[in-house]
């Protein structure tokens, strides 16, 4: 093998690992960018459905609150009482 042959492989090898970089770049960003967009999907997906079950929450916080105000105030009339 001669010198310019050698060197044209070198070139060669070079260019196309450039080119293999810069698509593994290329798509490593695209899969990162597709992973968030996903993340950012199930976060709001979670949120939204935090929110709904606190929704559902509030009725029973109150009437538990309201049934143990009503367990003190029948205690402390019962104990006046006798």
């Amino acid at each position: 093998m001669t010198m310019k042959a050698l060197f044209q492989n070198a070139k060669n090898a070079v260019q196309s690992t450039k080119v293999q970089a810069v698509t593994g770049a290329t798509l490593a960003m695209a899969a990162v960018g597709s992973a968030h967009a996903s993340a950012e999907a199930a976060f709001s997906e979670v949120s939204a459905s935090g929110a709904e079950m606190a929704g559902y929450a509030w009725p029973v916080v109150a009437s538990i609150t309201a049934a143990l105000i009503g367990i003190k105030l029948f205690k402390k009339f019962a104990n006046r009482a006798s």
